[in-house]
């Protein structure tokens, strides 16, 4: 799937993408609310921007200071906030306490048995896996032994992935990706911190959806990490993660153009312009699937990606 290019507009400070629903504020000093508009002011001069136009607030100017009213108005519209330190890194989500759902799914989800989580893994990590196989694929760099590898992979996936063919089918995928040097433990290079950049914000996607339909990100299905308070949206990204490893490989394997700014766009926008198979958007499958996992009705076929 081709991702477009949007015209970007610039208005004192900040980038405004195409679909009128990601705003970064990149120089603004300031943010603020007004009634139900966002107000940006910045050296005297004032812009305003209804809130309901709006489904992502990224924050990359590390001075920028931002109202307590606005921020409860941005939790009450269900926008996305995400604060970037000075190395532009997501590091920081706002995400509220309650949801629009009553306690039901929170008190179904602490109830989770060890069989219901092994078995909920092993329909994620094979949705996982069938998407990297089918992206490779597509993009016709590997030979049909490792295709078969992938798929073996797929195919012997056991409740709770015991045998680890998530793991297996990563490396492969990487390697086949990227090249038989690369690594995801070497911090410095050009194509993890792309990767680490789209993973983050895909995360930041996935919390929002499983905080509105009532579920706690701290109670995860396979990562369970004291230390990590995002252990569910890390489980239930999984099958999505092609997505970021496609546009990354786009811009700095098939095109070798290491532009960030305009990955950057061309990231946020795929949330709305990535489109499943069955019609809906990616942030729509999203939600689709926390709502499956709650309902105990993954339909695979929901959820595998056509890459034509």
């Amino acid at each position: 799937m081709q991702l477009p290019h949007p015209p970007e507009h610039l208005c004192s400070g900040f980038l405004f993408f195409m679909s009128k629903k990601v705003l970064e504020v990149s120089e603004t000093e300031f943010i603020s609310l007004h009634l139900d508009t966002l107000i940006v002011r910045k050296h005297g001069a004032r812009v305003t921007l209804p809130l309901k136009t709006l489904d992502t607030i990224l924050i990359t100017n590390p001075y920028c200071n931002i109202s307590v009213p606005l921020l409860n108005k941005i939790v009450e519209n269900n926008i996305n906030l995400i604060v970037c330190n000075t190395k532009f890194q997501p590091t920081m989500q706002i995400l509220p306490i309650s949801s629009y759902y009553s306690n039901k799914n929170y008190l179904w989800q602490i109830r989770w048995t060890d069989e219901q989580k092994n078995q909920i893994w092993k329909q994620l990590v094979k949705l996982k896996i069938i998407n990297y196989a089918r992206l490779i694929n597509h993009l016709n760099i590997t030979t049909d032994d490792n295709i078969e590898k992938l798929t073996n992979y797929y195919t012997n996936v056991v409740d709770g992935d015991l045998n680890n063919c998530e793991g297996h089918a990563a490396k492969l995928s990487f390697k086949l990706l990227y090249g038989e040097d690369f690594s995801r433990s070497q911090k410095d290079d050009i194509i993890n911190k792309y990767l680490n950049y789209g993973y983050i914000v895909l995360m930041t996607y996935v919390s929002r959806t499983l905080i509105k339909n009532g579920l706690d990100n701290r109670i995860g299905i396979f990562h369970k990490s004291f230390n990590n308070h995002f252990a569910l949206s890390c489980d239930i990204m999984e099958p999505f993660r092609p997505i970021i490893d496609y546009l990354t490989f786009s811009y700095l394997i098939k095109n070798q153009n290491d532009d960030f700014k305009s990955y950057k766009k061309d990231l946020f926008i795929s949330f709305e312009n990535f489109i499943f198979p069955n019609g809906k958007n990616l942030n729509q499958v999203i939600d689709m699937l926390v709502k499956a996992i709650i309902n105990n009705k993954i339909n695979e076929r929901d959820f595998n990606i056509d890459w034509s």
